[in-house]
């Protein structure tokens, strides 16, 4: 570490009030002294304008100069301590001890670095008390005018000092370190309520639509039978069966959402590509039927979360389902490369504009009515943030011809590793027995 740290605006604040009392006791301390040495402890007074001073500063700047705050205030309180064990004992009094108040202050707001820095200041100031005390200035209250008596006292209060130094250093590092931790789990927090509350947005404007198109139905059900048109009951009823299904996708979408956190925490699992994709496929059922699907997934294993990786294939594939014309081809497969598994979803539909491209995966287009039309206002965002979650990535291009090309990496599993997405016994005796037959 090679620099101090910026305490927090909680710790300035307790650090302040601190100060503000250590600076009364400091006061009342003095009261007592003068009450029983009268005027003769005058130079002790001095002090209590100079922490006057330093605290007022630091209440008025510290927001805004926080490591400079605490910097100026610790030195100030080190010469004032200072000034107090020179006036009162000396080198010889074993009050050196008082600076460990400004070393364990020092570690505690700005970390080990200003612990170890203190702790050489107030040795120096300790040392320029004998110093000072060798060229004729004794304290005036409890001096050993011995040298024999004060070093020996001296040498342990700086040991005791180099003691606390250390200490306060070892642990102020420890300490800045889990308040670090706390800090970046708690932006985490608040990342994933501010992406949640992103999805129930997007939901929100997605479920409106076909909830709309139940009211207009509804509508022409009332203003038919109202004057006598006949009305195609079989096509309003297909339409308000596709409208259901609309609200019940985004809905499922919305679901999954509490995927992301889990997605995080789990250990990653072995993963079989394949598996994950035939699931998906017979999920979607007739909704899938009228594409030609073309399925070339070789046995490729991936590390990942289960529920999340199926929610992100199942996503591009009702991506493709949404936003392309039934007819299309749609080719599906896996390559490894460099340690990773991509799943490569192709289809030669109409593709996505240029414009709408770059916001693929991060939210609808703003001010556009048919922005649905153009870019899912969940799914995409959806697939991006559980692959993000899972340290995967996902990627989109477009097709070779035509159409588009959705790409996830995730990272391979040994093909070894045991998989719940492996084929069972009675399917790879199955698997067998297909392939004698085809060899006959």
């Amino acid at each position: 570490m090679n620099h101090l740290l910026a305490p927090d605006e909680v710790l300035l604040r307790r650090f302040g009030l601190v100060r503000a009392v250590g600076g009364a006791a400091y006061f009342v301390a003095v009261g007592v002294l003068w009450a029983i040495f009268d005027r003769s402890v005058w130079p002790l007074a001095i002090g209590v304008p100079v922490l006057a001073v330093v605290t007022t500063l630091y209440f008025t700047r510290s927001r805004h100069y926080p490591r400079t705050a605490v910097v100026v205030s610790l030195a100030a309180d080190a010469l004032v301590l200072g000034g107090a064990v020179a006036f009162l004992g000396g080198s010889g009094s074993g009050l050196v001890m008082l600076y460990t108040i400004v070393v364990v202050s020092a570690g505690i707001m700005l970390g080990p670095v200003a612990a170890a820095g203190f702790t050489v200041f107030t040795l120096v100031l300790g040392l320029f008390q004998l110093f000072l005390e060798e060229l004729g200035y004794p304290p005036v209250l409890l001096h050993r005018p011995e040298l024999e008596d004060r070093i020996p006292i001296l040498t342990v209060g700086l040991a005791g000092l180099i003691s606390v130094g250390y200490l306060s250093a070892t642990y102020a590092s420890r300490l800045h370190d889990l308040i670090a931790e706390a800090g970046e789990r708690f932006e985490a927090v608040q990342r994933r309520g501010s992406r949640r509350r992103s999805f129930l947005a997007r939901a929100a404007v997605d479920v409106r639509g076909p909830l709309q198109h139940l009211e207009e139905l509804a509508d022409d059900i009332e203003s038919g039978s109202g004057d006598g048109t006949a009305i195609d009951l079989r096509r309003v009823a297909g339409q308000i069966r596709m409208a259901v299904t609309g609200v019940d996708a985004e809905l499922a979408q919305l679901t999954d959402v509490s995927v992301m956190e889990d997605a995080s925490q789990t250990r990653p699992e072995p993963i079989l590509f394949r598996r994950v994709v035939e699931d998906c496929i017979f999920a979607l059922g007739d909704r899938l039927s009228a594409y030609a699907v073309d399925l070339d997934v070789p046995p490729v294993k991936v590390l990942g979360d289960r529920r999340a990786t199926r929610r992100v294939v199942l996503n591009l594939l009702e991506n493709v389902v949404e936003h392309t014309p039934p007819g299309t081809r749609v080719h599906i497969t896996a390559v490894t490369t460099a340690g990773y598994g991509v799943l490569v979803v192709t289809d030669d539909g109409p593709g996505v504009a240029p414009e709408v491209a770059p916001r693929l995966f991060t939210g609808p287009i703003q001010g556009r009515r048919d922005a649905r039309e153009a870019l899912p206002k969940v799914g995409l965002p959806l697939v991006a943030e559980l692959c993000a979650a899972m340290n995967a990535e996902v990627r989109y291009e477009p097709g070779p011809a035509r159409g588009s090309r959705f790409m996830v990496k995730m990272r391979t599993a040994p093909p070894g590793a045991p998989s719940t997405d492996d084929p069972s016994p009675a399917e790879r005796s199955d698997q067998r027995h297909a392939a004698g037959d085809v060899d006959i």
